[in-house]
């Protein structure tokens, strides 16, 4: 693993422990991928903010040394920290903050439905389509510095399109990405719910490459590969595929 690629997990894995990255809970999701150059992705289930069990990150302020002096001004200090602004505002275990963040999403285009359930869960139905141009993330939280993509298509530069699932993999992932570099004790990991979902790619064309134990099946030229997602197959486990379009 090259150093700034180290050097980068360093920064965002103790975010992560803190609960400030969006990972998957239960859910359904696709993705289609057609030679005639359109795309669709759809995202229905859960959406959670992992909560450190002490929040630890967020409890400090900007600035050294301040100290609140009631609740609502602890909140504020929480929404206003330097973490909490790289990922939108939203703060695990503030209510108030979550469901802003939920009510934000709402507006840009895609986010059909983003309800705020409690205990940092967010029930969401997402669906975007149109024609794909170079690359493609999901989410992508409007204003927040920090994006850990649940799924993103890369184009490589013979045109093949990977499509990566980070987020799928969970804080494991990112743990066992990071090798041997510490990321806390186990009584710091996140409090969160279960991953276990399932991701499904559907395309026309030419599939180079996946890592799904059952393969894809055929349906004249229509291919479809099917993961089951737990989060605890670690980066390498999570769903991978590599497809060329004749476009």
């Amino acid at each position: 693993m090259g150093t700034y690629y180290r050097w980068a997990l360093a920064l965002i894995a103790p975010l992560l422990l803190a609960g400030c990255l969006l990972i998957p809970g239960k859910f359904e999701s696709q993705l289609r991928l057609m030679n005639d150059g359109t795309y669709s992705f759809t995202y229905n289930g859960e959406m959670q903010m992992p909560e450190d069990d002490d929040q630890s990150m967020f409890s400090q302020s900007a600035m050294a040394g301040d100290k609140p002096d009631s609740e609502d001004a602890a909140n504020k200090a929480q929404a206003n920290n330097p973490l909490s602004a790289m990922f939108g505002r939203a703060v695990p275990g503030n209510d108030e903050s979550m469901k802003e963040f939920a009510a934000q999403l709402t507006k840009y285009d895609g986010w059909n439905r983003v309800e705020y359930m409690g205990d940092n869960v967010f029930e969401v139905e997402y669906a975007i389509s149109g024609r794909f141009d170079q690359m493609f993330a999901f989410p992508t939280v409007p204003g927040a510095t920090m994006q850990f993509p649940f799924v993103q298509i890369i184009r490589r530069i013979g045109g093949e399109l990977e499509v990566l699932t980070p987020a799928m993999a969970g804080p494991g992932g990112l743990a066992g990405a990071m090798g041997s570099m510490p990321m806390g004790s186990a009584s710091k990991q996140p409090k969160m719910q279960p991953i276990d979902g399932t991701f499904t790619i559907v395309t026309d064309g030419e599939v180079l490459g996946n890592n799904s134990e059952d393969g894809l099946t055929l349906d004249g030229s229509t291919k479809t590969v099917r993961w089951k997602v737990d989060g605890m197959s670690g980066p390498d486990g999570s769903p991978r595929a590599i497809i060329k379009l004749d476009r």
